[in-house]
């Protein structure tokens, strides 16, 4: 049996699509848990008539807490052999839990998670979001060779994020797995995926990945919670993913070590592209970065040694409180994606 968690708030909109993709499926054999994140909407009514409508819906009525708070209560309520986690205002494709389902039945070992892809849905087109890995069964050797030196970022062509997509929904996970590794910093409120799935992987024995298209990322959304995920950049939030991240993480391995450094530099460069690229002057940005970089203490997180050649100047400019230079970089790098972009 298989446990699907909907964590739910404020996506009255949608919830219907998401929860009937899943009464839907064509393998059958599941729970769906309905987590009422105290919803101001008419979501609390809609899970109720669906609980009344099929015994396989279940629901969980609680104060707002934010999406890991959520999405906590429906894993420790969970009883399936495997859990799978969707985003209230998505859904998938009938064939999701079947294929999970199948995977298992057929590996020659055990696995602690099935990897799979998804679609970004915009109004007028789908985008692939793909695993940067080949195909296939990956035991723990391979694992340590081929993924975690690359799992948290990538540096072989510049400091980009890593080869496995950080996404709790376009996975499946062994229960005894999450249950023993979620996330249990209920503060995070960006970036909320990574921690567990990164700390999932990093314990585990067995794992398939895939580039099937079976979840659907409603990227028309803009009212979402994951959509206003920007507002926060550089927030206290940051600093409690780095924090918790570095507790868990660190010292499972040099590579992981090193990563960890690295992902909280890069969320640094990444808030400093984004400022760079939004707000009216690089002066503002400048000054913005400098109240955001108070606030979340990130910079204490980072070591320059060991960076990438771009990034560390980056960081050295910000270490040394010289934002408008480093604002100056953050610019310069936006014209040079945008102009890969375009030749792409």
């Amino acid at each position: 049996m298989i446990s699907v968690i909907v964590p739910v708030y404020n996506v009255e909109k949608y919830l219907r699509h998401c929860v009937d993709s899943i009464l839907a499926q064509t393998y059958g054999d599941f729970e769906l848990l309905l987590i009422d994140d105290g919803s101001p909407d008419g979501c609390p009514k809609i899970c109720d008539e669906y609980a009344a409508q099929d015994p396989r819906v279940k629901v969980i009525h609680k104060p707002n807490g934010g999406l890991i708070s959520a999405r906590n209560e429906g894993i420790r309520a969970a009883k399936g052999d495997y859990v799978c986690i969707l985003d209230g205002d998505d859904w998938a494709d009938e064939n999701m839990l079947k294929f999970i389902h199948d995977t298992v039945e057929r590996s020659a070992e055990p696995l602690d998670m099935v990897l799979f892809a998804a679609y970004n849905v915009y109004e007028d087109h789908l985008e692939e979001t793909l695993n940067n890995v080949p195909e296939g069964f990956y035991n723990r050797e391979r694992l340590e060779k081929a993924v975690f030196p690359y799992l948290l970022t990538d540096t072989r062509r510049g400091l980009q994020v890593g080869v496995i997509q950080a996404h709790t929904w376009d996975k499946a996970f062994k229960r005894e797995l999450i249950q023993e590794h979620y996330t249990r910093e209920e503060r995070i409120r960006v970036f909320t995926d990574v921690p567990m799935t990164y700390e999932c992987l990093l314990h585990s024995r067995n794992v398939y990945i895939c580039n099937e298209h079976l979840y659907m990322y409603n990227k028309t959304n803009e009212g979402s919670i994951r959509a206003k995920s920007k507002e926060n950049l550089l927030t206290k939030s940051f600093m409690y993913l780095v924090s918790y991240m570095r507790e868990h993480m660190k010292g499972l391995g040099e590579d992981i070590d090193r990563q960890l450094n690295e992902y909280a530099a890069m969320l640094i460069i990444r808030t400093g592209k984004w400022r760079a690229a939004t707000e009216p002057s690089l002066k503002e940005a400048a000054q913005h970065m400098k109240e955001g970089l108070k606030e979340s203490e990130m910079l204490s997180f980072v070591n320059v040694k060991g960076l990438p050649p771009k990034v560390g100047a980056v960081i050295s400019l910000l270490k040394l409180r010289l934002y408008l230079p480093a604002m100056l970089l953050c610019a310069a790098r936006v014209r040079q994606d945008e102009k890969q972009v375009k030749q792409s």
